[in-house]
């Protein structure tokens, strides 16, 4: 197959869709596959694979603490002529921004099929425009499903994605088809026992301590400032729980700065952004993630951290069925209240972080890049076979 992947996120730009995006085409590849990719440019990054046609873009971070870009063009006959040179037959749009515009753009032109994937809920982040004063949650759906009402399929990461876009686009096929993580790459070193003392050493944590651990945009859509309140009383009694916020974002200063406050910053531990050999290891001297975020579709960071073997414990929300079972491998609690107390009892239960660990471990290898490709492709295949007719989600779903 010859399939075009449009995608405002792609490298250098670090996220989860660029994460997605790479995975997939390289995973295509692989399998003998042409994938070309339809993005922006990105200053002072030089292009050198010839299947990735850039276009010029200025920055759309909001304040958001990313490198997020939006793409711009006055004649797209250019891409038409690229996608046909190519002798395209399906193209994907990964975001909801220009460079996805032109793909819809492109697919209505070259009377090709339409796949839409869903990455991210984005009446959570209405607030990056001028503090959430322009966009109400019922204009942004709006907006959503007025862009993607012409998709052919929409791909959902997870069920919480697909109950969403059914809602608001009833007559429009879904299908789910679950992120996932490139093994290999994640972990393409194995982290020793002296490796994870000296890792422990580096940020002063001794070896009886215990570390919390959240990997994820440090800002208001992920309630970060709500996970901060519910660990500071259990930090405070025990001075031998650390806490590791990984990340970027915009509420960095604002938390730090309430740690030292109160009296609690050595125990407090702000990465920034890093790369994922070192997220790797810091999943791997830690003993238990949490978040309280619900505006996840399904975070790769928790796929991750099931990859390293971690206990888990989250807030009830639909994007975290398949990666936490409760009681299983960590906690699905109802309150911020419930969330400290499940910490307070699982973080000094060694015995069950094990037994958790080891669970989140084998549950992890649902969710590799592999799985990820080989489903997508027999989904790609499926609609090539089926299109214009109506795609039947529910024998894709079954067979597959």
């Amino acid at each position: 197959m010859n399939i075009a992947i449009f995608s405002d996120a792609y490298i250098p730009i670090k996220n989860g869709v660029t994460t997605s995006v790479v995975q997939l085409k390289e995973g295509l590849e692989k399998r003998g596959h042409n994938v070309i990719v339809i993005t922006v440019d990105v200053p002072d990054y030089e292009e050198k694979d010839p299947n990735v046609y850039r276009l010029p873009s200025i920055n759309a971070s909001f304040g958001s603490g990313t490198d997020a870009r939006l793409g711009f063009l006055f004649n797209y006959l250019p891409i038409i002529r690229f996608l046909k040179k190519k002798k395209i037959d399906i193209i994907h749009t990964h975001t909801e921004f220009t460079i996805a515009l032109y793909g819809k753009r492109a697919a209505k032109k070259l009377k090709l099929p339409l796949v839409q994937s869903t990455h991210t809920m984005w009446e959570e982040y209405r607030h990056y425009i001028l503090n959430g004063k322009i966009f109400t949650r019922g204009m942004v759906r709006k907006m959503m499903s007025t862009f993607m009402k012409n998709a052919y399929c929409l791909v959902c990461p997870s069920i919480k994605a697909e109950k969403y876009y059914k809602g608001l686009l009833p007559n429009i096929s879904t299908v789910v088809i679950n992120n996932g993580i490139d093994v290999d790459k994640f972990k393409s070193s194995t982290i020793t026992e002296n490796e994870i003392v000296s890792m422990r050493k580096t940020f002063d944590f001794k070896k009886n301590e215990k570390i919390l651990l959240f990997v994820g945009r440090i800002g208001n859509e992920k309630r970060v400032l709500e996970l901060f309140s519910i660990v500071v009383p259990i930090l405070k009694e025990n001075t031998q729980i650390k806490m590791i916020f990984v990340g970027a974002g915009p509420l960095v200063d604002h938390i730090a700065d309430s740690a030292k406050r109160l009296g609690i910053e050595k125990q407090v531990v702000f990465t920034g952004f890093v790369n994922w050999d070192l997220v790797y290891r810091l999943y791997s001297i830690s003993d238990l993630f949490v978040t309280a975020s619900l505006s996840e579709v399904q975070p790769m960071t928790l796929i991750e951290a099931s990859m390293c073997g971690m206990p888990i414990i989250v807030r009830r929300d639909d994007s975290y069925l398949d990666l936490v079972h409760d009681g299983k491998n960590g906690y699905i609690v109802d309150s911020d209240e419930e969330m400290a107390a499940k910490i307070r009892s699982l973080i000094y239960d060694d015995e069950k972080l094990k037994e958790f660990s080891e669970y989140s471990l084998k549950n992890s290898s649902k969710f590799t890049a592999e799985n990820h490709v080989i489903r997508m492709e027999k989904f790609y295949q499926e609609v090539l076979k089926t299109y214009p007719n109506k795609f039947d989600c529910q024998s894709f779903m079954e067979k597959n």
